[in-house]
């Protein structure tokens, strides 16, 4: 197999190789077992190495083993530990049923294991199966979090398990006895309910505005002058004393000061509003442009933050479906189960581009400093590491690369994002956030949440970005942020239109959990938001309703016997989000049908008013059926009063008048204004 096959090969899979070995040579392995190997087939670990590289195989492209490092000191019993735990997480990899990614299969908890077993002076085995050490195992575990006991138990359940599976692996407890006392400590302590709201924020809906209009600044921006920023970069690996500082200058003649250089590409003013005086400060510049265009991705596309690390150059094009155009981000998804970076892409907006824009002249600049190759884009990161390999132990070993071209850059460094923030001071929190936050989740204790400070930055992060885009994606219509409000509506039907089940634009991309799961979380922020027209439209409002359904709890109310789902604001809120109820607003009101409505058309927008599901008010469906009215008067100035279609104008007028008239509804419509 050549190197290129041998590289898709090794990028397209999750788990290491040797897959398919009988089950006792992972208990009793050898010691030149290979453990992983390069793009090139040449063996990077292999079972006897105290540490596993295995970043050949982890998305984020930072995965490794380390067995030994965990205490200090030398001896024999260490070193049967450490052979225990190569064992034991060779079983985890191979023998607990599917395969399991590197990255989600982590020894942390096994290394607390092993200096519990050192400190008892014992092995991993006898530690498991000799119940005299269970009183210190139990004692140790009752001095973790509950978060560190939940994932201990799961590790132990999870050895358990194998153990179940093949006897002969030992390195587990024989039976449930410890595990059931270890509970017993964990249960003591209050567990998150089910409907506990998500530990990622929403953000306010106003931050949310700031955010995408001063990234918006920066990247258009930056966008104006990138290319004279990449000829100074240019001009400065022709000519090593290229831009020094004044100190440098006063050295040499032939030095080409700082100044000079910026001010012959016209870059002067510009580095001046950014407070650029030297190459270290043009670099953290660059690290704010990476990280916001970064975000502009995130917010415009709704991908993780991995996700975007590993997209492609060539990323940002558009497919065509028959008469239906979409713009697209090329890229790999990791959460396809027992997958890494398989092919996949984002629906998204032309807005995005600007984004992409920046990343590209940064990547471009990032080529030139760092010596990468970006001629092939497909083969270069859109995103690529700013460091050069030669001062980063990390990314050296160019077969762990996931590119040909160069490596690709982490998430967005404290530092940076730290710059960006404070390039955006309307981003600080206010009482009005806190507010809309109190509204938007009650259940929540926002006012308590450290992180929350009045007057601070909003504790900002790329993961925030794909709920805001379902929630004000869904709520477009909501939104008081001008033309962004429109491009989110344009974006989200996209989205619907493109990942919805059954949609035939996508039939091998919804072969994936990411899509499936993007769309669920839409429907989910759809049907929020129905629920909330639902609460104003119905429970909360004081006039009177009428209609097929409006008629029903009208009755209801005037008998002293109110429906349950215009009181009780839970249990209705949980038929919305369950889909067994819908609110969908429509010409006149309301309603209520489950299905697509077959009734209404463009030439016939009253059906509303016989229909058993329609919901109407005396305030906003009267202005819209006398509004409606006006317009069929008018349409009857075109024709003679002889003619057949003025004739049939004024019937349907007259039918309209006759069924308000018969609700005592005329008189009213009649005096809206």
């Amino acid at each position: 197999m050549n190197s290129e096959k041998i590289a898709f090969s090794i990028r397209s899979q999750a788990h290491m190789p040797l897959m398919s070995l009988p089950a006792q040579d992972y208990l009793t392995p050898d010691d030149d077992l290979v453990i992983s190997i390069d793009a090139a087939g040449q063996v990077i670990s292999r079972f006897r190495d105290d540490v596993w590289d295995v970043r050949v195989y982890c998305p984020k492209n930072k995965c490794v083993y380390n067995f030994s490092n965990w205490c200090d000191t030398d001896s024999p019993l260490k070193k049967t530990i450490i052979q225990e735990l190569k064992i034991t997480q060779m079983a985890r990899l191979y023998l607990s049923g599917s395969p399991r990614k590197v990255n989600s299969t982590r020894i942390v908890l096994l290394r607390k294991i092993a200096r519990l077993a050192l400190t008892n002076r014992t092995t991993l085995t006898e530690l498991f199966n000799e119940p005299k050490y269970y009183p210190s195992f139990i004692s140790s575990f009752s001095t973790l979090s509950p978060k560190t006991m939940k994932a201990l138990l799961a590790v132990l359940r999870d050895l358990f398990s194998i153990r179940a599976r093949h006897s002969d692996f030992l390195i587990a407890p024989p039976n449930y006895q410890l595990l059931e006392r270890l509970e017993v400590i964990y249960n003591k302590y209050p567990k998150t309910k089910l409907n506990e709201p998500s530990q990622t924020k929403l953000i306010p809906s106003r931050i949310y505005g700031e955010l995408i209009i001063g990234l918006h600044i920066i990247l258009d921006d930056f966008n104006q002058h990138a290319s004279r920023i990449i000829e100074l970069h240019d001009n400065r690996l022709k000519h090593k004393a290229y831009g020094a500082s004044k100190t440098h200058s006063r050295r040499s003649k032939k030095v080409i000061p700082w100044k000079l250089a910026t001010e012959d590409l016209g870059l002067t003013k510009f580095f001046e509003r950014q407070s650029v005086t030297n190459w270290k400060q043009l670099a953290n510049y660059i690290g704010i442009v990476h990280a916001a265009a970064k975000y502009w991705i995130h917010l415009f596309s709704g991908m993780r933050d991995n996700e975007a690390n590993f997209l492609p150059a060539d990323t940002y094009t558009s497919i065509k479906a028959g008469t239906a155009s979409f713009k697209i981000l090329k890229g790999f998804t990791s959460k396809i189960a027992g997958q890494n970076h398989t092919d996949t892409f984002w629906v998204t907006h032309e807005i995005v581009e600007k984004g992409v824009e920046a990343a590209t002249s940064v990547g471009r600049i990032s080529a030139l400093t760092c010596d990468w190759d970006d001629q092939i884009r497909s083969q270069y990161p859109l995103f690529p590491g700013r460091v050069s390999r030669k001062t980063n132990t990390v990314i050296a070993n160019k077969h762990t690369w996931h590119f040909e071209g160069a490596p690709t850059a982490n998430s967005i460094c404290n530092s940076a994002h730290s710059a960006l923030i404070s390039k955006i001071p309307a981003l600080n929190i206010c009482e009005e956030d806190i507010r809309e936050l109190e509204m938007f989740d009650g259940f929540r204790n926002w006012r308590e949440d450290p992180t929350l400070t009045i007057g601070s930055p909003w504790p900002l992060a790329t993961h925030q970005c794909r709920r805001a885009l379902a929630v004000y994606g869904a709520r477009s219509g909501m939104l008081s942020l001008g033309s962004i409000a429109l491009q989110f509506k344009q974006l989200t039907e996209a989205m619907a239109s493109y990942y919805r089940k059954g949609s035939i634009f996508a039939v091998n991309f919804l072969q994936s959990d990411d899509a499936r799961g993007w769309l669920e979380e839409l429907e989910h922020e759809r049907r929020a938001v129905q629920f909330m027209n639902y609460d104003n439209d119905v429970i909360s409002t004081s006039g009177r309703l009428w209609g097929g359904e409006g008629n029903r709890i009208q009755q209801a109310r005037d008998k002293g016997q109110p429906l349950i789902i215009s009181t009780d604001r839970s249990l209705t809120e949980k038929k919305f989000l369950k889909g067994d109820m819908v609110y969908k607003r429509g010409p006149l009101g309301g309603c209520t049908n489950l299905e697509h409505c077959s009734k209404i058309s463009f030439t016939s927008i009253f059906a509303c008013l016989d229909c058993e599901k329609a919901i109407l008010n005396d305030d906003q469906s009267l202005k819209k059926i006398k509004k409606g009215i006006d317009n069929l008067i008018r349409q009857q100035d075109f024709f003679p009063k002889n003619n057949p279609q003025y004739k049939q104008l004024e019937l349907e007028i007259n039918s309209l008048n006759e069924k308000l008239k018969n609700r005592g509804l005329l008189k009213k419509m009649e005096e809206v204004e």
